[in-house]
């Protein structure tokens, strides 16, 4: 902390101009100086000390009649507090009271604290973020430190009346780990062959299908030559017909003129061919249509066989996707208890650790030494950290929040009062 020329109050550190009336602070070198010539050799090697201090810890103490004095404490050094309170350069003299300032003076000071309370949020801001940073790596550091301390113990098999409970339970966290582990690598080789075993299943079901669809198909090709074929002959044996019953006809016509007898003659000689070949036809159509049933009954049973070889291939297809699922899943239930394990292990020895870092005798074996010194070192330095962010925490509440007030309201003001007066003058 520094104290003001001008009115005396104390400012935190990382501050650089006062807090109350907006003065430039004195620099920590020249503070030191000055407390070392108003304490002598003495007073000047304390100040140092406490002005090179890491941090402070910010101590009150009330005296009758006037607000508390801060006082600052190196948490490395807690017997050496300064005190640091204006003196005046005399002894029996009283210190100056600050001159009385002009108005235009008072204007200016509580406008340009505005930009002093706005740094000085900034930097405090920026300090504390530093600290809280600091700290929290220092906390996830000491939670390694004490894993570490909890391995060592188990590393080196060391024996304690407080540790049984969580030795033991940590080897049966071990246990089910490992077991979890054989679980996962018999799973995957169990999932390896059944892939393999339904794979061939699914590829001869897939052959079996091609197969059989294949011969549906070619069945269809030939049921559809045929049933073309028939028509054909059908349209063929149904012209015949026609032609004969109309050759009939005529020569029934040409028989009853006299003159017609040659013509009705040709006539039923045409018609005794036509009779020839709708005789052929009728046969050729009745060979088709044993031909076509036949055919139909093929083709029905090779479509229902391909249908069955299609419904087997997709059972093989369902199947394999189960049981690649099932095993799958299986593996994650084994992974998943694994994990578990695995933290169940990592919590117990952070317990195991714990215990034995918060333990009032600490065990006197060589391995722990190392582990003990840098898990005190980081409660340390969390300890300090936490000491600095609270110093800053404290420090922000002496800015006078009525000088901040009246320069924001002077400020606006004379905004409001320019931008009325280029209103006026550009209207």
């Amino acid at each position: 902390m520094r104290a003001c020329r001008h009115c005396s109050h104390e400012n935190a550190d990382h501050l650089a101009y006062c807090s109350r009336c907006g003065h430039r602070l004195p620099s920590l070198a020249s503070a030191a100086v000055r407390a070392g010539g108003a304490g002598g050799a003495g007073g000047m090697i304390g100040a140092l000390s406490a002005t090179a201090a890491v941090s402070r810890t910010v101590v009150s103490t009330p005296s009758p009649g006037r607000s508390p004095i801060p006082t600052f404490v190196s948490p490395l050094k807690p017997e050496a507090a300064v005190a640091r309170v204006p003196t005046p350069t005399n002894r029996g003299e009283r210190a100056e009271a600050p001159p009385r300032r002009s108005r235009l003076g008072w204007v200016g000071d509580s406008i340009g604290y505005i930009y002093v309370y706005t740094r000085g949020k900034l930097d405090a801001g920026e300090h504390r973020r530093r600290l809280s940073e600091e700290r929290d790596g220092a906390e996830a550091m000491l939670g390694g430190a004490v894993r570490e301390l909890g391995s060592t113990i188990l590393r080196e098999g060391i024996q304690h009346a407080e540790f049984t409970a969580f030795s033991d339970a940590i080897r049966r966290a071990e246990v089910r780990r490992e077991t979890a582990a054989g679980d996962i690598v018999a799973s995957e080789q169990q999932k390896e062959a059944e892939e393999n075993r339904l794979a061939a299943q699914e590829a001869g079901a897939e052959a079996e299908w091609k197969v059989c669809d294949a011969a549906a198909r070619d069945a269809d090709d030939v049921l559809r030559t045929a049933t073309t074929d028939h028509e054909r002959a059908s349209t063929r044996l149904g012209r015949v017909r026609d032609d004969r019953a109309r050759l009939a006809r005529e020569a029934e016509a040409a028989a009853a003129n006299p003159d017609g007898r040659a013509r009705a003659a040709r006539l039923r000689h045409e018609g005794q061919g036509l009779a020839t070949e709708q005789r052929t036809l009728e046969e050729q159509v009745k060979r088709l249509e044993r031909q076509l049933r036949d055919l139909r009954e093929k083709s029905a049973s090779l479509r229902a066989e391909a249908a069955r070889a299609r419904s087997k291939l997709d059972q093989a297809v369902t199947k394999r996707r189960q049981a690649g699922s099932d095993i799958a899943a299986s593996i994650t239930g084994h992974v998943r208890d694994r994990a578990e394990a695995e933290h169940a292990v990592t919590d117990l020895t952070e317990q195991l650790g714990r215990v034995a870092a918060e333990s009032s005798a600490r065990l006197a074996a060589s391995p722990l030494l190392s582990a003990y010194q840098r898990i005190d070192r980081l409660k340390a330095t969390i300890a300090e950290r936490t000491n600095q962010i609270a110093a800053l925490d404290q420090a922000a509440g002496h800015y006078d929040l009525r000088k901040l007030l009246t320069g924001v309201g002077l400020l606006t003001s004379m905004l409001l009062a320019t931008a009325a007066v280029l209103w006026v003058a550009l209207r």
